[in-house]
């Protein structure tokens, strides 16, 4: 008996086709969102003077803080190596499944790289770039599971996954330069200016992922937050309001609710996702940053 593709979508989705969706750990997804959806997460490398940790398994961002505030080098994080890359897929194509896996920026990262030289390998493996980090990756991976979830197909899911791709604003709002300057992202002039005339760098990832100061704010950090948020979210009329992500490493709870009252009179999110971020921005950073990640409605631009 020949089976409908309207029968099929109707189907559980394990009944009809082994589909993962899989993630480097730069998504920063909440772990109750990778346990629900059972999203496989490949953790990045965070070196710690000389000894090798994995992001989120044996190493946390108050671990970066701490190496920081004691030398004058910081921890750096690398991409999944091919033989780690490969020993994370292989059981998986073994036990059947159709991988889709997402990676943070091929601009900022080996991640990609290595993940479709192994799926080239293996086979069964769709490596997607999301030109993006953080939780605007993890917004896309969400997207993908939940469309999973409901039962669609993977070419479904591919489409709208590459859909979301570039449409994404990832913004960040950073209290001190002193990570920037450390890892080689500013002159100790720019540092110096910016500790005395106490700016705060406004840092964008672009649509073609890569890393830029789009603004400079001056004052006190709150103070700066709170203009950052009028800037970027305006009236609200123009943000898609189906998931917001704010994302921060370890910044003041009082910024925090702030940042949380503002997007919720203003967008009014029908998900609000509050999230500490991982080792990757944390690294490069450093603590006291702040991130809005959301969607324009379609047809706006940003």
């Amino acid at each position: 008996m020949l089976i409908s593709e309207n029968d099929m979508k109707g189907m559980n989705y394990m009944e009809r086709e082994k589909i993962l969706i899989t993630c480097d750990s730069t998504a920063d997804l909440p772990k109750e969102i990778i346990k629900k959806y059972d999203i496989r997460v490949l953790p990045l490398n965070v070196n710690l003077g000389g000894n090798i940790h994995h992001d989120g398994v044996d190493v946390t961002p108050e671990d970066i803080f701490s190496f920081a505030a004691t030398r004058s080098i910081l921890p750096k994080t690398t991409e999944p190596t091919l033989e780690e890359t490969f020993k994370f897929f292989a059981p998986l194509v073994r036990q059947g499944y159709e991988i889709l896996h997402f990676t943070l920026s091929a601009e900022l990262s080996q991640s990609y790289t290595n993940a479709e030289i192994n799926a080239k390998k293996l086979g069964h493996i769709h490596v997607i770039d999301t030109r993006t980090a953080s939780c605007a990756e993890g917004m896309i991976v969400l997207n993908a599971a939940q469309m999973l979830a409901e039962g669609h197909f993977l070419n479904e899911i591919i489409d709208s996954s590459n859909f979301m791709i570039g449409k994404i604003r990832a913004t960040f709002v950073v209290d001190k330069m002193d990570f920037l300057y450390k890892g080689g992202r500013c002159s100790a002039l720019a540092k110096f200016g910016a500790t005395i005339f106490n700016i705060k760098p406004n840092i964008v990832v672009t649509r073609e992922g890569k890393l830029d100061v789009e603004k400079k704010y001056r004052g006190r950090f709150p103070d700066a937050v709170s203009k950052f948020l009028k800037e970027e979210l305006g009236d609200g009329s123009t943000i898609d309001n189906d998931k917001f992500f704010l994302v921060h490493t370890n910044a003041d709870n009082g910024v925090i609710e702030m940042c949380e009252n503002r997007i919720k009179s203003v967008v009014n999110p029908k998900h609000l996702y509050t999230v500490k971020s991982g080792c990757t921005i944390a690294s490069h950073l450093g603590p006291n940053v702040v991130v809005l990640i959301f969607m324009k409605k379609f047809g706006v631009s940003w």
